[in-house]
């Protein structure tokens, strides 16, 4: 039998569509260049915000208020929101702001929506976790995600939480077949990068073509088919790939497995975001939520220099005073917590970028402004749905500049996950509710 011997080129011609294949996802390839996968982390807290939290100053000059002060260290890393309006429909603020927050107006919830998109890139389509205990006219609800108008369950302790990233952590890409549907160019390339065969996508044609063919041209096409497998393995192991980030680690077990309440925070708050962080960084999902006390919680919080003895009834005391003082210490709180996730995220590699590049990290609170002041007769105007605290970490794959201060103009928090949306690669216009929205309010 004669030895033949094939060029890769000539092997690819010889398939029929070398010219495309090699202009397209091999320039790709050899060029070391992968795609950014985008994530989306999203973290509400309950209760409100104490009237004064909106920064000062202009776009990049901006100045942060105490509610918002250990965001300093991050700053260039984040875009922080003036005049933004946290809708929801009528009714008690509590209770229409759990259905809002990451609810849009929508029966669905946004990081539901994303999960949708993002189904079968991942082993877990989301995680939620939940902080708290909710209770009173805010209603008892299991964390804020929602699906067709049910609260779905979330992870309340941190081994649990553990529990359900390691089990999926295998140090490799999903199985060949759980990805997006190959039936564009697009898609086959991101095939090869997840270690699937690209003659997946052509496959229906190589069936055809194979069946015109006599017995010895058949055979040769088959040595064609094997060949480009074994260069599909020799390439593919040697490109970047997007399954998991190249600072995959499998964290130690926590040994804490109580459910979390407000005032184990200090104890297990950065437990949840290391495991977050790992999830995203092992790519076991690209969604996570977190509830932080759910739409009305009346716990007693007291750690550090936060003496709260029941959350809601602060929340409801005068803003001016001592109550007030206490929500902006819990508020700024809550905000080093995100920016130790933000500081988390950054530390870690994905390929060229950081996690945090790759990533939309939302900060906000499930009301506006609690109260607007004691000259304002607060008791009958509390919880406002206008001047919502609002962040945003990461660019999301480099969709926007950080180090910002955006002026909404009394637009709602739709427009911000619609710019997220779309960083991600959905093509909308508006997320949830359509009539709240205005479309993208990132710039």
């Amino acid at each position: 039998m004669r030895n033949v011997k094939f060029s890769r080129r000539t092997m690819l011609r010889g398939l029929g569509y070398g010219t495309v294949f090699c202009s397209g996802l091999f320039d790709n390839v050899y060029a070391q260049t992968a795609p950014r996968i985008t994530r989306v982390a999203m973290f509400g807290y309950a209760n409100g915000s104490q009237y004064q939290s909106e920064p000062t100053g202009g776009e990049r000059n901006f100045v942060l208020k105490p509610h918002m002060a250990p965001l300093e260290a991050v700053r260039n890393d984040i875009l922080v929101f003036k005049n933004l309006t946290l809708a929801r429909d009528p009714g008690n603020a509590h209770r229409s702001a759990s259905f809002s927050v990451f609810g849009l107006g929508a029966p669905t919830s946004i990081d539901q929506e994303f999960a949708r998109f993002l189904k079968g890139t991942t082993p877990l389509a989301s995680l939620e976790i939940a902080v708290g205990q909710t209770s009173g006219d805010g209603g008892v609800i299991p964390g804020l995600s929602q699906v067709d108008g049910r609260f779905i369950p979330s992870v309340k302790n941190p081994l649990a939480t553990y529990q359900r990233i390691a089990d999926r952590i295998s140090g490799g890409a999903p199985a060949p077949g759980s990805g997006t549907p190959m039936n564009t160019p697009s898609a086959a390339e991101q095939a090869l990068l997840r270690r699937q065969s690209v003659l997946d996508f052509i496959k229906e044609d190589v069936r055809a073509f194979r069946g015109r063919l006599g017995p010895e041209e058949a055979a040769k096409m088959d040595f064609y088919l094997d060949s480009l497998r074994t260069l599909e393995r020799d390439v593919g192991g040697s490109i970047p790939t997007d399954m998991p980030s190249n600072s995959c680690t499998k964290l130690e077990p926590p040994l804490l497995s109580k459910d979390t309440m407000m005032n184990d925070m200090p104890e297990h708050s950065r437990l949840y975001l290391d495991i977050m962080a790992m999830a995203f960084a092992c790519n076991v999902t690209r969604v996570a939520s977190m509830m932080w006390g759910g739409g009305e919680n009346n716990e007693a919080v007291k750690f550090g220099d936060i003496d709260i003895s029941a959350w809601h009834s602060i929340s409801h005391g005068d803003p001016d005073g001592a109550p007030g003082q206490q929500i902006i210490r819990l508020q700024a709180y809550f905000a080093g917590e995100f920016r130790y996730f933000v500081e988390k995220l950054k530390s870690l590699s994905d390929g060229e970028f950081s996690l945090l590049d790759n990533t939309a990290a939302v900060l906000s609170t499930q009301n506006g402004s609690s109260q607007l002041g004691s000259a304002q007769n607060f008791a009958e105007t509390d919880h406002p749905p206008q001047h919502a605290p609002f962040v945003v970490a990461g660019s999301c794959g480099g969709a926007w500049t950080t180090g910002r201060l955006l002026d909404a103009g009394g637009r709602n928090h739709n427009d911000v996950y619609v710019s997220i949306a779309r960083a991600i690669g959905m093509d909308v216009t508006s997320v949830g509710r359509a009539a709240w929205c205005r479309g993208p309010l990132i710039t």
